[in-house]
Order: C-alpha cells, then sequence, then structure tokens
C-alpha cells in the first residue's frame, strides 16, 4: 500500500435537514438561531411522551426524481442522493473527467431503509407474509441508501457503511480520510444520513429519554429530540484539489475513536472514553488543546450527555475559555447523520468566523462554568474546530476541522504516515453452521461434513427447510451472567468469537493496553430478530408497550458495544454494515488504521445470524432459496441457503504481534475496494468493477494473477451471481489457479462469509484446498475444486466477496515468511 501524508481538505457541501433544504438555508437558520423544531406531522406520536422532532418539511422529495428512480429509493435514500448532489454541486466536481474507481463513498447511518422495513412489517403483521410486498425488502438493507447514491453519482471507488449508530456521521468522515491518506481514492464523498422512524422514537420513549418540549442542552437537560436528515461532504486530497482548481472550505486534520466499556446505552459518567477521543484526535493532529477555538458538541440534551461531555471537555481544555455549543439544540438529534450534519455547522462556522449559538438555554440551570454559547451567536475568528459525536454502546468519535491555510507546513505526526507497516494476523476464533468452534469449522472444510442442516422450526416452509444454524451453546459458563442476559443472539456469538480468538492468539488484555486495543465489528444481517421483535409489540400492542430491554440491541453496533464491555476494550471502535463485503471491509479498515494510527492491534469480528424473519422475508424473494443443497457454480441447480456465524481475527502490525511473541499465522497483502452503478439487489452483469477489486488487489499486493494459488470464491449457489464471478475469474486466471467456495459449506452467512473464506486461506498455507461442496456438474471455465480436498502449495491467496447493489472487497493473503 502506497501510504502518503497528504493534507485533506473538504470542497464541498450539501445538507438537508429541519433547519434547511440547502447549506445556505441551513447557515442562515443556524447563525440566526432559529430552530427547526416542531411538532412532527408524519409519525403518529399520540402514545410518545412528545410530539416535537427535526422534521424536514416544505420539501416535496419526489419531485427531484424521475419516476424510474423513485422507485429503488426511500426517503431516506431520496434525501441522502440530494444532500449528495448539492456536495457536488458545491465542489464544481465533474465526475465524468475523473477515473471513477478513485472516487469512493463513505456513509453513516443508524436506520438506513428502515423505512421500507417498518412498511413491509406492518403489511406482514396486519394482512400475512403473503401479501407483503416483497419489493420494499430491497429497500431495506442499511447499505441501500449509500446504493442509491452510487448509482446516481455514477462513481465506482470504495464504498463504506459506518452504522456505530450516533458516532456515525462522524466516523464516516473519518473513515474517509483515512481512505485517501492510504491512496484507495482521491476524492470520497462522505457524510450520513437517517429519517425519522416510528420503530426508532418509540425506542427512545421506551428509554423514557425524549424531551416533552425543544431540547436544552448542557441547561435544563430535559432529554433528546430525534430529528432527520442527510449531510455530505466532499473530500480530497489536497494535491488534487489544487491541481483541479476547487474552491478549499477547510481542512480535515484528524480524528480518533475510542470506547468506553461502561454500558450499553448510557456514557462514562465521568467523561473518561470521550476525552480519550479528544486528546486522540489531537494528539494525532500535533495540536495543542490551547489551540483549538470552538467545539460543536455532541449536545443530545439528556442528563447523562450533559454531565459526561462538560466533564471531559472541562479537562480536556484546563482553564481555557474555549467556546462549547450543540447544533441539536436547533435541529435535534439525526442519529447516524447527526456528526456529519455538526461537521458541516463546524466548517461553516471557520469560514464565517462565527460561533453558533446553543439555543433553549437557560443560565440559571447551566451546571458547568463552560462557554456554551447561549441562545445567541457571536462573530469569533476560528482556526481549529472539534467535533464529538457519542453513541450507544459507549462509540466515541472526535474530529478535527481548521481553516484551510495553504502555506501551512505538515507536521511531524503526519510524517511517520509514509512508513508502510507489515501487517499480520495472529488469533482465530469462530462459530458457524453448525460448528461451535475453529476445529468443528474446519473439520467441515477439509473433512466433507456439512456446515448446514435441516431445521425442525422451519419444516412448515416448504421454501427453506436447511439452514446453517449455530448449536446451542453454554453461555452462562463461557460469559459473565451480568453481561449475559443484556445479550440477543448476534451478540453472544460475537462475544464467544471474539474469546476463541484471544485465547487462540494468546492476546494478553490489560490496563496497560486496552485502550490501544481497537474493535472493528461487522455484520451483514445486523440484529433483524430483536428489530422484529421490537418492533412487532409496537405494531400489535402500540407504543407505550415498547420493551426498553430489547431497544439498546436493535442498533447495529450493540454487538460491538457488548465485546468492549465484556472483555473491557477501550480502543476505537466502529461497525460496518455493507452486506456481504462486511467481514473484509472490516479487515480493511483495522489494515488502514494500523497503517495511519499508533493503534497496532485489533480484533475484527463479524456476526450474522438466520431466524423467523429472515427466513420469511428472503423466501419472499422468487428463484432466491433453494430447498436442495447449495451448488456454487453448478450448471444445473440454483438457489442458496441461510446460514449464520461469527468470525473474529486478532490483526496486528507485525512489530507489535513480533514483540509479544505472538503466532503470525498469515499476512495481509493488498485490497481492491470498489463499486458500480448496480440496481438495488442485483449486480452489474459484466462484472468490470469485481474484475477491478481483485487486479487492484494484486497490484497492491505487488503479485501477478499467475502468483495467486488459491481463489475462495464469492459464490453462493445462486446461478446468475455466480456466473458473474466465474467470467471474472476466469478472463484473469483462466484455469491457472484453484478455486473454491465455503458457501457451499455453510451457507450465505453474508459479513461472516469473508472471514470463513480467511480461514480457509489459513488452512491452505498448510498445502491443503477445501473443495466446493454438491457440484454435480459445472462449466470447467475455471478450475473448481471439487469431490474431496486438494494438495497443493499455497503462498498467497485471493478472497472474493460482493455485496448486492455493487459493491466488491478482494484481499490477497500471503503466507508469513519470516
Amino acid at each position: 500500500m502506497n501510504i502518503n501524508n497528504q493534507r485533506i481538505v473538504v470542497t464541498g457541501m450539501g445538507i438537508i435537514c429541519s433547519n434547511g433544504n440547502s447549506v445556505k438555508e441551513f447557515w442562515d437558520n443556524i447563525k440566526s438561531g432559529k430552530s427547526g423544531i416542531k411538532v412532527i406531522q408524519n409519525i403518529d406520536m399520540a402514545e410518545m411522551v412528545t410530539d416535537y422532532g427535526g422534521e424536514i418539511e416544505n420539501l416535496q422529495v419526489d419531485d427531484y426524481f424521475f419516476k424510474d428512480e423513485i422507485k429503488d429509493m426511500d426517503r431516506c435514500g431520496k434525501i441522502g442522493v440530494m444532500a449528495a448532489r448539492e456536495a457536488v454541486e458545491n465542489a464544481k466536481l465533474k465526475i465524468e473527467n475523473f477515473n471513477p474507481y478513485r472516487i469512493g463513498i463513505s456513509l453513516g447511518t443508524s436506520l438506513g431503509g428502515m423505512l421500507s422495513g417498518e412498511e413491509f412489517h406492518n403489511q406482514w403483521i396486519k394482512d400475512g407474509i403473503e401479501k407483503a410486498d416483497e419489493t420494499l425488502l430491497f429497500k431495506y438493507p442499511i447499505h441501500t441508501p449509500c446504493d442509491n447514491i452510487t448509482r446516481d453519482l455514477k462513481i465506482k471507488g470504495p464504498k463504506m457503511i459506518i452504522s456505530n449508530a450516533c458516532a456515525a456521521g462522524t466516523n464516516s468522515i473519518g473513515f474517509a480520510l483515512d481512505t485517501i491518506r492510504n491512496n484507495k481514492a482521491d476524492i470520497m464523498i462522505t457524510g450520513g444520513v437517517d429519517p425519522l422512524s416510528k420503530l426508532s422514537m418509540s425506542g427512545f420513549n421506551s428509554l423514557q429519554a425524549l424531551a416533552p418540549t425543544p431540547p436544552s442542552p448542557y441547561s435544563k437537560s430535559n432529554g433528546v429530540v430525534i430529528g432527520e436528515g442527510a449531510a455530505i461532504l466532499v473530500l480530497e486530497s489536497l494535491d488534487h484539489a489544487v491541481e483541479r482548481g476547487a474552491n478549499i472550505l477547510a481542512e480535515v486534520v484528524d480524528y480518533d475513536l475510542s470506547s468506553d466499556a461502561y454500558h450499553q446505552t448510557a456514557p462514562d459518567p465521568g467523561g473518561e472514553g470521550a476525552l480519550r477521543s479528544m486528546r486522540g484526535a489531537l494528539k494525532k493532529a500535533n495540536i495543542d488543546a490551547k489551540e483549538v477555538s470552538y467545539i460543536n458538541g455532541h449536545g443530545t440534551g439528556t442528563p447523562a450527555n450533559d454531565v459526561s461531555e462538560p466533564k471531559a471537555i472541562r479537562t480536556l481544555i484546563n482553564e481555557n475559555k474555549t467556546p462549547v455549543s450543540s447544533t441539536k439544540s436547533m435541529i435535534g438529534h439525526m442519529l447516524g447523520a447527526a456528526g456529519a450534519a455538526e461537521a458541516v455547522t463546524s466548517i461553516l462556522a471557520i469560514q464565517h468566523g462565527y460561533l453558533p449559538p446553543t439555543i433553549n438555554f437557560e443560565v440559571e440551570s447551566q451546571k458547568f462554568n463552560l462557554d456554551f454559547v447561549p441562545n445567541i451567536g457571536r462573530v469569533s475568528d476560528l482556526s481549529y474546530v472539534l467535533s464529538n459525536s457519542f453513541a450507544f454502546g459507549g462509540n466515541n468519535a472526535s474530529i478535527l476541522f481548521c481553516k484551510y491555510n495553504e502555506n501551512l507546513e505538515l507536521s511531524a505526526a503526519k510524517e511517520k504516515l509514509i512508513k508502510e507497516k507489515k501487517v499480520v494476523i495472529t488469533g482465530v476464533g469462530g462459530l458457524a453452521g453448525n460448528s461451535s468452534n475453529l476445529q468443528e469449522i474446519k473439520d467441515c472444510m477439509f473433512k466433507g461434513k456439512s456446515g448446514t442442516s435441516k431445521i425442525k422450526q422451519w419444516n412448515d416452509n416448504p421454501k427453506c427447510i436447511q439452514a446453517g444454524k449455530i448449536p446451542e451453546q453454554n453461555y452462562r459458563r463461557l460469559i459473565h451472567p451480568n453481561l449475559l442476559r443484556k445479550m440477543d443472539s448476534i451478540s453472544k456469538h460475537a462475544v464467544l468469537s471474539v474469546k476463541m480468538a484471544i485465547e487462540n492468539g494468546n492476546l494478553k488484555i490489560d490496563k496497560n493496553n486496552r485502550d490501544k486495543i481497537g474493535i472493528i465489528f461487522a455484520t451483514g444481517t445486523g440484529p433483524v430478530g430483536t428489530v422484529e421483535s421490537f418492533n412487532r409489540i409496537i405494531i400489535q400492542e402500540g407504543v407505550k408497550a415498547a420493551n426498553a430491554k430489547l431497544f439498546p440491541n436493535t442498533v447495529m453496533n450493540a454487538a460491538a458495544g457488548h465485546i468492549s464491555l465484556n472483555f473491557k476494550i477501550k480502543g476505537p471502535t466502529s461497525t460496518i454494515s455493507c452486506g456481504g463485503v462486511s467481514g473484509i471491509s472490516a479487515l480493511y479498515y483495522a489494515y488502514a488504521m494500523i497503517q495511519s494510527s499508533d493503534y497496532d492491534t485489533f480484533i475484527v469480528v463479524t456476526a450474522d445470524e438466520v431466524n423467523d424473519p429472515i427466513i420469511e422475508g428472503h423466501s419472499k424473494i422468487k428463484r432466491y432459496l433453494t430447498t436442495e443443497n447449495i451448488s456454487p457454480f453448478d450448471c444445473k441447480n440454483s438457489g442458496t441457503i441461510l446460514g449464520e456465524g461469527s468470525v473474529a481475527f486478532i490483526v496486528e502490525s507485525e512489530e507489535a504481534a513480533l514483540k509479544r511473541n505472538g503466532n503470525i499465522l498469515a499476512e495481509i497483502k493488498g485490497f481492491g475496494l470498489t463499486s458500480d452503478d448496480s440496481k438495488i439487489g442485483d449486480l452489474n452483469h459484466l462484472g468490470k468493477a469485481w474484475e477491478e477489486s481483485m487486479r487492484l488487489a494484486m497490484k497492491e499486493a505487488m503479485i501477478s494473477p499467475g502468483e495467486i494459488e488459491y481463489i475462495c470464491a464469492a459464490a453462493n449457489g445462486h446461478t446468475y451471481f455466480d456466473r458473474i464471478e466465474e467470467r471474472v475469474i476466469e478472463h484473469i486466471f483462466g484455469k491457472g489457479a484453484p478455486v473454491s467456495a465455503t458457501k457451499s459449506i455453510f451457507g450465505e452467512t453474508h459479513a461472516t462469509a469473508g472471514l470463513l473464506s480467511l480461514i480457509s486461506v489459513i488452512c491452505a498455507f498448510d498445502g491443503e484446498i477445501p473443495a466446493t461442496q454438491n457440484v454435480k456438474s459445472h462449466r470447467g471455465r475455471i478450475d473448481l475444486v471439487t469431490g474431496n480436498a486438494r494438495k497443493a502449495p499455497v503462498s498467497n491467496a485471493l478472497i472474493s466477496t460482493y455485496s448486492y447493489g455493487g459493491n466488491y472487497n478482494s484481499v490477497v493473503i500471503g503466507k508469513y515468511l519470516n
């Protein structure tokens, strides 16, 4: 990987929220302290403790799209696309003039296509599953709004969806920063989007967290008000921006992430995790806290936040009088889009030399001696601005912006980015399908055992009688009961696989290193079972019956929070949900952060589930599931079987692994991350972007196709998608590399599939490639390993993954040579 020390700048912005449908309108209202919070019109709030929210108004979103575009988008996708269009126009960026593979996207969201999911679920409960509209399911995945933007802009670079709840927007901008610095893109479209959702509102209502009136952050602290919207930034390397003559709005200096390891919903009351993320961002930027001109606070208005965050800020700035204000006081909490909207606010504040106010502020209720810019903004020359986002699961993100100075020299802190690190794997653990541990996974791969079986509870469903279902575990023996009782199944599986990986890798976690170890969690399915259970109660019994114990586990990053709590890990934490590529995307993010920061050790973990709602939903999609065995690349059979699983790896810099005498299992050599303009739920049949992802991975690894000795394919038995991958492999490799598909063993395990492939690769370095099971006949255009495992020397392998909607991740893994 060609690591560079480029400065990263912002050249365009777009925003749609309750306070404005453009950047200009938004800033005019922010500057004047005008609230966008009002009585909600489009959600029945009768049983809620409040009527208020940050709802977009005076905007007929359908007017901005053609009819054939509308059918692939719900409200979330539409407002995301509109904000992205404004950002690109604002940047005067002619995308068609640049290599589309060098323009990527990272999007933060907590809900994604949840409105489509809610509508489908309502139809299912009230009218029966047979009458539910299956087209809604294609818009439901959390990555669909990102797919909508990619298709609209016609970009083909890296595509990432960050979903660590309320920190997602800020985290997504940080990811974009890393992606450019790690030379994966020249331009990144980044930010966040989330709609108002009854499920989400009901959840916060069940926690008694909603404010009955417009919020008063840092003063009355009477609760949070939920908002909706989208905020998008265009980030570029400085060289690229200058070369094309772009107008530079501000500079993104650096960011940091941390975890509280304290509670699933409440922040650490002392603000210790928030303090670490702020200090981390400043340290990486080589900036002293006294140089910060303004802090855009998380400022939700809940009593817990309004105590913990000011404590952290007070410790950070010491006796300095650094102003702090809350944008949420005017627009509400936009969840996964909040940090992105606050980034826009921060950059506009720098541009215009103006401190935005915290409105609804009662001075007599103020608890901390800080300058919260009460009620009225003021002129101020701003150089460095810090913006905070904190989330469920104790996830913290802080990002630093500054006024652009063309004469500013690179700091010593950035010079170290030039030094590339070798990144290795030192521990592994997992459960998948019929397997309860790593050895059983290997037995399925190499002894011809199936990871799927008939499931009795689904015998009355003619569309699916097989699945890869993890056997029941003795959780009480493996997880502390006080922590176990708060977990759902996906979290239990994730915690167990991490426990196995830590033991396998002999990784010691203690007070001396716990804040230097990171967690990157990935999921394709997310906690669908928990979401369905929580929402079913609301549909059948009403909002007041919503289960407050279930709600914290409905967010994508819940499992990451449980992992952090169980092992007391306090380093950077992020959650990725990009469908089938998520596991390899998470591996890339850990790799990138090791390259561009002082963090040397990450736990990369996936978890995906199979349950009644997932089976029912997939059964609605014609010809997707099969009642036969899953047969990747087979000429005759078509259809897939669903599987659940969780796999964890310890990923470290070589230096860190050798220092602790870790057993190095493999080396990560190179990634190829691409996307295309596929329709939602589909792939481009030509496979050009998929092929490019493989070629880019090999280019970064500095090896040729002839040096790849094993390809672990993404094929899942669905003929249409398998054929695309088969053609790509044939075009690059011909019959020159053995190919196998582990989904033939464990079924379609979504995010986990990529890491199961990685297990097979590590095993292959011992001289044996697993067979693709159940194949009776194939076209013979690739060297498909069938029947029994094949003895063969393997030094370099390529893993291929894809997500519906056009996202492709490939990675080259090498046998470690000391």
